[in-house]
This record gives structure tokens, C-alpha cells and sequence, in this order.
């Protein structure tokens, strides 16, 4: 009996050593790596102030899911609270929307001003936004009354630092993602085209992956469903052009399930036809993967 305890005794500091290397492991990665400047040279966009820019910035504030983190009165929104991953939360808009060249830095790029990194903020989505959209965007940002609410600062939790060591959770530092050199067009043409289908699409691969094959979403709490293969060969396959629109803009599906959270259906509604039929016409052109 006491040369079994004095085993499992052993056997329990060895797992108590391991644990503590490879959390102090991560926290010395996490750090590093959180640390890094990304320069990125300012970007500047012409900032509309007519009342039909502000409206389609509200609409593309809503619909590009902005509202998710930063909510609606663009003060900021906690989109995750967890002791393992820590606590996210979206930065208040209203505080700094005067300087246009650091939003868009901030929109396309995931860095602020001195080059630091933005955590959390899936700016992979947004790195191909153009600058009519940008634009109109922080239009619509300037629009909104100023909130002086303080937001919770940002925390990253021991699971997430352990998954960003292992590059499991590519969303916390979107920065590092992202090809930093590349221009963004100045306006793309809104037409049902397989190029316009694809611009938009960039706007989902945060959750569906890089191919938009789905799985799990990485970092993601362990209540979130997993991202649906949204391809021409998955879930898609068998639907219509009409069946693709009512779904998003219903959230249920064409054989009567619904869609799960965190699939911003709500959000997805307001995109116009045109930007649905394009974005099914480009899934529909997509090979077999996954």
C-alpha cells in the first residue's frame, strides 16, 4: 500500500510539473507574441458625411456583424466571459472615431496606431474591405452620439494562452494572420458575380475557416455549435438561390431546423440581394473540401 501511495505521489508532482511548464510555457509565448508591433502605414479614407453614407454605414455596421462585439450604441460589448479563455470585449467606438486612418488600421488590419495588436478583433474578415465601405462605416460612427461608459479591459485566460502557443486560436491575435502589405481596393462593384460573391465571403471565414469548410470554431467556448461547411458541397449543396436567401435572412434551414447560435443570421438579414445571390453564386463555384 505505501509503495503504491508514494507512486501515485510521484506520479501526481510529475503531472503538477508538467502543468506548471507548460502554463509558464504559454504565458512567456502569449506575451511575446502579444507584445509584437506590426507597422502598418496609415490609410487614409474619405469619410462621407451625406445621410444616405451614414445610413448604408449602419447597415454594414449590422450586417458585417460589428454589433456582435461592439453593440448597439457602439460602446462596447463583453462577447465572451470564461475563467479558461478569458473575457472579450469590443472597444467603445464612440471614443475613437476622430482619426479615420486608425479606424480603418484598426478595421483591416487588427493593430492600433503604434503597431500593437488588437485582440479578438477578426480583422481577417475585414482585410479586403474597401474603402468606400470603410468609409462609410466610420460615416456612420461619427454619427452616433458619444458614450462615456467604461468597457471591462480584455483578458486572455490560461486555456486560451496554452491554445495560442499551439496556434489553436488564430482570432486572438488576427494581426499575425493578416498579409499587412496588401492594398484594399477603393470601391468594388455590388453585382451577383462570382468576384463580388468572394469579397463578401471573406467576411465569413473567421468562423467557417480560410476554405469555409466549417468545424469547430477555434478558441471558441464549448457551448458555441461548430461552423457548417458552407461550400457548394456541404450543407449547400442541394439548395436554391431562394431557399440560400430566406435561410439567412430566417435563421431555418429548408428542412425546418433552425440555425444555431453563433450564426448571426440576424445580422446577415440585412444584407441586400444582390450581396446574397453573389455570395451563393461564389459558395456554389466552390470545390469539394471537407
Amino acid at each position: 500500500m505505501r509503495k503504491t501511495l508514494k507512486v501515485l505521489k510521484y506520479a501526481l508532482i510529475t503531472v503538477v510539473i508538467l502543468v506548471g511548464g507548460i502554463l509558464a510555457a504559454a504565458y512567456v509565448n502569449s506575451a511575446i507574441r502579444m507584445g509584437k508591433k506590426f507597422p502598418v502605414a496609415a490609410q487614409n479614407v474619405a469619410v462621407p458625411e451625406t445621410p444616405e453614407a451614414i445610413a448604408e454605414g449602419k447597415r454594414l455596421y449590422v450586417s458585417r456583424g460589428c454589433i456582435d462585439c461592439h453593440g448597439e450604441n457602439l460602446a462596447g460589448k463583453t462577447f465572451i466571459d470564461d475563467p479558461a479563455i478569458g473575457r472579450g470585449t469590443g472597444a467603445n467606438l464612440t471614443l475613437a472615431r476622430s482619426d479615420a486612418a486608425a479606424v480603418a488600421r484598426s478595421i483591416r488590419h487588427g493593430v492600433r496606431s503604434d503597431g500593437s495588436a488588437l485582440l479578438l478583433m477578426p480583422a481577417t474578415d475585414f482585410q479586403g474591405m474597401s474603402d468606400e465601405e470603410v468609409g462609410n462605416i466610420i460615416a456612420y460612427i461619427r454619427s452616433v452620439p458619444k458614450n462615456e461608459t467604461p468597457t471591462p479591459p480584455n483578458r486572455v485566460g490560461p486555456l486560451a494562452r496554452i491554445l495560442l502557443m499551439f496556434n489553436k486560436i488564430p482570432l486572438l491575435i488576427p494581426a499575425e494572420q493578416i498579409d499587412h502589405t496588401k492594398k484594399q481596393p477603393e470601391k468594388v462593384s455590388a453585382r451577383v458575380s462570382v468576384e463580388y460573391g468572394k469579397y463578401l465571403a471573406e467576411g465569413c471565414t473567421g468562423c467557417h475557416g480560410p476554405a469555409l469548410t466549417g468545424g469547430p470554431i477555434p478558441g471558441a467556448p464549448p457551448e458555441w455549435a461548430p461552423a457548417q461547411n458552407i461550400t457548394g458541397a456541404g450543407r449547400l449543396g442541394s439548395w436554391s438561390e431562394k431557399e440560400f436567401i430566406t435561410t439567412v435572412r430566417s435563421g431555418v434551414r429548408p428542412d425546418g431546423t433552425n440555425m444555431k447560435f453563433p450564426m448571426p443570421w440576424q445580422n446577415l438579414k440585412l444584407m441586400t440581394d444582390t450581396e446574397l445571390k453573389a455570395l451563393f453564386l461564389y459558395l456554389k463555384t466552390l470545390p469539394v473540401k471537407g
